[in-house]
């Protein structure tokens, strides 16, 4: 009986735990007042709102998503598709804020082109995302209710060998999870995210190519490398390049 009541005790804080995970990553709740001026299409309020907000949660999806939508709404097209893209950083899952990117990128006359991409490759670059360590935690912590709520099967089935096999996978699948989720939680401050600033920015193959392609206004990349008045570059399509430090800021 003791045994029991200890395991809905861990069980019960594995659950609460994981939903706060969760709950943290996903909440969109607004406040009144910045509804009202969505509403009433007060954009400059709402912007300085958002901005007060970001200063709190600067990792909250959602506040990325609504400050898109009011860059869209002002007609600032390259602000907009950079919050979209910021936006699906944190959640990549978020189909508004995918949506929405295509329909602002629609309106870019010089675009970025799409590189065919194996999607092998891009599963990739998403497990490894530093912003996709609230996943890894949630998976984590849900292996282990499971394991937490098999505790009251009977005991003859969990005596059984198959039985521990799968307890014993699942709890190393757990561990895995939680190191991924740690080691991307611990990467989020070594993450550089640049915004394009300029409507003249190129991108070269090395700092000596004399020849180059505009990359769009508004687009962000992340920094690889820094060397004297250049960056190393991943652009959005997954392509590495160098581009002139005085043409991004700091995102």
């Amino acid at each position: 009986m003791k045994k029991i009541v200890v395991n809905f005790i861990v069980c019960s804080v594995l659950v609460l735990s994981s939903y706060t995970v969760w709950g943290n990553a996903s909440d969109d709740a607004l406040p009144e007042r910045f509804q009202l001026a969505m509403q009433d299409k007060q954009w400059d309020i709402a912007n300085h709102m958002l901005d007060s907000m970001l200063q709190y949660a600067p990792y909250q999806d959602q506040l990325w998503f609504n400050k898109g939508v009011v860059y869209y709404n002002q007609h600032l097209i390259a602000e907009s598709i950079a919050c979209f893209q910021k936006s699906l950083l944190l959640h990549p899952f978020n189909k508004d804020a995918e949506d929405n990117l295509q329909i602002a990128q629609s309106r870019l006359v010089d675009r970025l082109p799409n590189y065919f991409d194996f999607i092998l490759l891009r599963w990739w670059r998403l497990l490894v995302n530093p912003y996709f360590h609230n996943y890894w935690a949630f998976a984590a912590l849900f292996i282990l209710v499971v394991v937490g709520l098999c505790m009251y099967l009977p005991m003859a089935l969990r005596t059984k060998k198959q039985f521990r096999t799968i307890k014993n996978t699942a709890l190393f699948l757990s561990t895995c999870f939680f190191i991924m989720a740690y080691l991307s939680w611990s990467q989020l401050s070594k993450t550089t995210v640049f915004v394009v600033q300029s409507d003249q920015a190129m991108q070269y193959a090395t700092p000596l190519s004399k020849a180059g392609k505009q990359v769009p206004y508004g687009t962000l990349v992340s920094v690889l490398q820094s060397e004297s008045n250049w960056y190393k570059v991943a652009l959005p399509n997954g392509i590495e390049t160098w581009m002139q430090k005085s043409a991004l800021a700091k995102f």
